[in-house]
């Protein structure tokens, strides 16, 4: 029977978890890794990239990253069917949850994504302990991002050990009066993964550093708003018709685009690089040698602000703000035009290795061993 569960199953928990699985091999501690298959196909290519092992079992999932609204509600209900059943996957075999999990075991997650809310509904099923990796984070705004704050709080407010990475989280577990065990980890576990894939200069760039302009956007909230995308295309078209713009198309944000009538439009852009999405660590190289970054993502902002690359969030709220190097601009054009007339103001010097006296997942690890 084993004593720890880790469930993940989205891009940004990988890697945001990546060194907290590799700091629990390295100490030989024993866990049941289980994905939940929310991303299957690029999850791999993370795994790949830390060298992580493969899942122990699985989820309930299509077989495919999930893209569309239809079906993330498939695969939201088929996980609550099983979890309320108490079914895992291991290849086509049915295992009872009974059969691998002690009876007072530790079920780790990791954010604000859907299979955080999974992996609550299954520790309250079973009636397990639950650890909160990022716990804290906050927009104080329960819309924004949908479902992602409401994920966040309702794992917090339920959650036995709470693993927190910044001060501002601190202070909202705090106010909150939370019931489990806060942890101050001194920052968000995504330092080590950056610190990881930088150590490791093992891409070459097709481009030349600081000869173009990054973009990523993926969030419900944008990719499912005609207007809030028709800013982003006005952007790249309008706004930086002087620039090169590498995108990396999430399959979602191609979707989104192609629902309404957009993504033809995009693909004309001149100076428009349409890439697919990129393994982490070429996607963090692409970041470190970028003239700038234009994202809706947390972890993008966070990760840019390790390596001290400026930054345009394309979000009217975010969960960490005080970082010296990011413009949140929301839809506010005029903001916008602020940011892109000198953004080389917003740039840190010396990038990750200002943080080397900091190892969040160690301490991490340190405190789930000492829960077991």
């Amino acid at each position: 029977m084993i004593d720890l569960l880790v469930i993940l199953g989205t891009k940004g928990q990988y890697v945001k978890m990546a060194p907290v699985l590799l700091e629990m091999d390295l100490r030989g501690i024993p866990y049941l890794l289980v994905h939940a298959n929310q991303h299957p196909q690029i999850t791999r290519e993370i795994s790949d990239t830390f060298g992580l092992r493969p899942p122990d079992m699985e989820l309930f999932g299509l077989r495919k990253d999930i893209a569309t609204t239809a079906e993330a509600l498939s695969w939201l209900g088929g996980n609550l069917l099983n979890i309320t059943k108490g079914t895992l996957y291991k290849g086509s075999a049915k295992v009872r949850f009974e059969e691998v999990l002690a009876k007072d075991a530790l079920v780790v997650t990791h954010g604000d994504a859907p299979p955080a809310l999974l992996s609550l509904l299954l520790a309250r099923r079973f009636r397990l302990r639950i650890a909160h990796v990022e716990a804290g984070e906050r927009t104080h705004h329960l819309l924004q991002p949908f479902p992602e704050e409401i994920i966040r709080r309702l794992v917090d407010r339920h959650a036995d050990l709470l693993f927190a990475g910044s001060e501002q989280a601190l202070e909202n577990l705090g106010r909150e009066r939370v019931r489990g065990r806060i942890v101050d980890i001194g920052m968000n576990t995504v330092l080590d993964a950056v610190r990881f894939v930088m150590e490791r200069r093992n891409y070459k760039s097709p481009y030349e550093p600081g000869s173009y302009v990054l973009a990523s956007i993926h969030r419900f909230e944008l990719i499912n708003s005609k207007e809030r995308l028709s800013f982003f295309v006005n952007l790249l078209e309008r706004e930086l018709d002087g620039e090169r713009v590498v995108l990396t198309l999430h399959d979602s944000t191609r979707q989104g685009l192609k629902r309404v009538g957009l993504l033809d439009r995009l693909a004309r852009l001149p100076n428009l690089d349409i890439l697919p999405l990129r393994p982490y660590h070429e996607f963090i190289h692409l970041m470190s040698d970028a003239k700038f970054l234009i994202t809706d993502g947390g972890g993008p902002q966070q990760e840019s602000f390790l390596l001290g690359v400026p930054c345009l969030v394309l979000r009217e709220r975010v969960e960490q703000s005080g970082f010296i190097n990011v413009c949140v601009s929301g839809f506010d054009l005029s903001r916008v035009r602020e940011f892109l007339g000198q953004p080389e103001r917003l740039r840190i010097n010396d990038g990750v290795g200002r943080f080397d006296h900091i190892r969040p997942s160690k301490k991490v690890v340190d405190h789930i061993s000492g829960a077991l």
